[in-house]
């Protein structure tokens, strides 16, 4: 019986890989008796098949911590800028003696504030980072 020569390359994979079954091998050997290129293919050693690419997802996952962590920043710079801004304009659009006084009376408060928002924020891409 003479087979393809594409199944005899599929059975010889089989065979180096050590899957191919007794039959299988018995029926391969027998037909490397009349085909010389079997025969070196069987006498061949297996080449070691490189190792598979680990999974990609480790690096799509830094990736994408390294933007979002950015976009936080971001984020948190403008919070704070258009914080600070508003302390600025407080007097500007209060009038001059009465946003005076506000901001005055509202300073100790924004900036205890805007030092607790800057803490817990620093806390919390601490503990983002370190993941």
């Amino acid at each position: 019986m003479t087979l393809h020569p594409d199944v005899l390359t599929d059975l010889v994979i089989l065979y180096h890989a050590g899957e191919a079954s007794q039959a299988t091998r018995a029926l391969l050997e027998e037909e490397a008796g009349r085909n010389p290129q079997l025969s070196a293919a069987l006498r061949a050693t297996a080449r070691p098949m490189a190792p598979l690419p680990a999974d990609t997802a480790p690096v799509e996952r830094r990736v994408m911590h390294k933007v979002r962590l950015r976009y936080q920043v971001m984020t948190f710079g403008a919070i704070w800028v258009l914080v600070l801004l508003a302390v600025a304009l407080i007097p500007k659009l209060l009038g001059s003696s009465q946003g005076i006084a506000i901001v005055i009376n509202l300073l100790p408060f924004l900036l205890l504030a805007l030092v607790a928002f800057g803490a817990l924020a620093g806390l919390y891409f601490l503990v983002r980072t370190a993941r």
